[in-house]
């Protein structure tokens, strides 16, 4: 699978869209050989891409979004995940809209557009270790510059407000972090499932880099809203565990 990466290509990746299938895969059990690589590298455009094993039907066919969800289904080593795949209930949809309607922005913001976590940005996309580095200083400088104008674009897109809010974007994810704690609540696995699915895959594709003490959050506001929902670190670390940790190498 070609994503976003850093030196450790078998870490989680920091990219949310990126490190949701790499995680959904690793719930389903399918095994993975994971590519840094770039956006210009991905046949629609964006990563991150599965290419299928050479035992395939088809393995010279690139795979993106539900297309992955639907290889995870068909070739994984577990099958006690719900995941939902054969039809998306409105109610999982609506919570799903607060992750890219209210905890999306506030993550394009924290990471792309404040500058103290410039040094932040400029090391996970443009440090020597990283997928897309580039050696020229220009190139990385006009690089950059697109990163955010994306951010803001996309921002400004989904918010529709004509100027970026800070503050808002920072009090819609909080209240969409209530939302999810509520959701989660006593439970290990979001909608009371007996093992993680697409769903938690989501959730942790933003709790996780949010919260890592490995990305060096200059300012971490983000994080600290997030910290005040114990039941929603609680379930970042049981997947990271079962994913990464300890129960990932003993399964």
């Amino acid at each position: 699978m070609h994503v976003f990466a850093g030196a450790d290509a078998a870490a989680p990746s920091h990219n949310p869209s990126c490190l949701k299938w790499q995680t959904y895969l690793r719930i389903a059990g399918v095994d993975v050989d994971v590519v840094p690589s770039t956006n210009h590298a991905s046949p629609s455009g964006a990563l991150p891409f599965l290419l299928p094993a050479s035992s395939d039907a088809r393995p010279d066919v690139p795979l993106t979004g539900s297309k992955i969800a639907r290889y995870a289904h068909d070739h994984g080593a577990r099958t006690d995940a719900d995941d939902d795949l054969a039809s998306p209930s409105p109610r999982r949809e609506a919570y799903l809209a607060l992750l890219t309607q209210s905890v999306r922005p506030a993550w394009l913001y924290a990471l792309y557009l404040d500058p103290a976590n410039g040094p932040l940005l400029a090391d996970l996309y443009f440090s020597p270790s990283s997928s897309a580095a580039s050696s020229s200083l220009l190139l990385r400088a006009a690089n950059q510059r697109a990163l955010r104008a994306a951010a803001t674009a996309e921002i400004l897109k989904t918010t529709r407000r004509p100027l970026l809010d800070p503050p808002a974007l920072a009090a819609e994810a909080e209240a969409a972090f209530r939302a999810l704690s509520a959701l989660l609540a006593d439970d290990d696995w979001f909608f009371g499932a007996r093992a993680p699915g697409l769903f938690d895959a989501a959730v942790f594709a933003y709790t996780h880099p949010i919260l890592d003490d490995g990305l060096a959050w200059a300012d971490d506001g983000l994080g600290a809203r997030l910290a005040r929902f114990a039941n929603l670190v609680a379930h970042r670390t049981a997947l990271y565990e079962r994913c990464w940790g300890r129960e990932a190498e003993n399964p």
